[in-house]
């Protein structure tokens, strides 16, 4: 239960703390009950002090993004503070790469505080012993504006595309511990481990690569052929190379010989490579061509492995 003296003790304490801290945003409140904790999916700890590094494969994708679900390990709700740093293949995560939500952000009592510290170069987290207590709207003290839990960052120029990416996660719980000289705050920060739950790097927009099946025409009369192409085209900053390309074979009705094979050449920056076969139509219906595949090892020297969409083609 808050009474007045505590608060009013506290808050000295705070306003204390800022002004040593440079303005680094804290803010830590009396116990609240929690609530239930969100599913475990997948899980990276940070002790205090400590660094922990991860490797995701980063998407094919124009652009990629750096998703996390992130708190600081508290039995009770106990507000926040900035004490997790974040590097991608060895490149600071800045607040210009926030994209899910806006930086700065206000507790329903009106304390404003930013999810980024410049000053510490860390980001903000909350003390809490789940993934759901200050986005609760029926807490007073929640979060007024996005998901307080969840951090998406734009890394898309700084991961390698389609090739296994080094995220490092430090714990600088020390470094803030070191503004106190109270026992219990400095034990304080030496218990809340970073909990991140999950994390991982998705993909949006086009990929980078694409494998591309179309058949031409699409309709056509028994004993004509229609042509199957497969496209693959690289948007990669360097050539594919080993690449091998797999179509499925065909239903019965069509009759043909699916490429399958290595390609005669790499394939550089900004290039496609084009290879087609004809499909002899022996029966009347509507047939679906299964998805072709293709492996090749990217500009990093790792293997990777597209699809293609499926084609239909009708016989009549």
């Amino acid at each position: 239960m808050k009474q007045s003296l505590f608060v009013c003790t506290l808050a000295l304490v705070l306003v204390a703390a800022v002004l040593a801290a440079g303005c680094t945003g804290e803010k830590r409140i009396a116990p609240t009950t929690p609530l239930p904790a969100t599913p475990s999916i997948q899980q990276v700890t940070v002790p205090y002090g400590e660094i922990a590094k991860v490797t995701l494969d980063a998407p094919t994708t124009s652009e990629v993004y750096l998703t996390m679900t992130a708190r600081a390990n508290a039995k009770e709700l106990s507000g926040g503070r900035s004490f997790m740093r974040i590097t991608v293949n060895g490149k600071e995560i800045l607040a210009p790469r926030l994209v899910n939500k806006k930086l700065n952000f206000t507790y329903g009592d009106g304390f404003k505080s930013s999810y980024y510290s410049t000053n510490m170069s860390a980001w903000y987290l909350f003390f809490s012993p789940d993934f759901v207590g200050y986005d609760n709207p029926k807490l007073f003290d929640h979060i007024l504006e996005g998901n307080a839990y969840v951090y998406k960052f734009d890394v898309s120029d700084i991961v390698d595309k389609g090739a296994p990416t080094e995220v490092a996660i430090e714990n600088i719980g020390d470094e803030v511990a070191a503004e106190y000289s109270d026992p219990k705050d400095i034990e304080f920060y030496k218990s809340a481990s970073i909990i991140i739950n999950p994390i991982r790097l998705e993909g949006k927009g086009t990929n980078v690569v694409q494998l591309t099946k179309e058949a031409s025409p699409t309709r056509i009369v028994v004993d004509k052929k229609t042509t199957v192409t497969l496209t693959i085209t690289n948007n990669l900053p360097g050539s594919l190379t080993d690449v091998e390309i797999k179509d499925a074979d065909l239903p019965s009705g069509l009759s043909g010989t699916p490429v399958t094979g290595k390609a005669d050449r790499a394939i550089a920056a900004g290039e496609t490579y084009t290879v087609t076969y004809q499909v002899t139509a022996e029966k009347a219906g509507t047939y679906t061509l299964g998805a072709a595949s293709a492996t090749f090892a990217d500009p990093t020297g790792n293997y990777q492995k597209l699809s293609s969409e499926t084609v239909t083609v009708t016989v009549i």
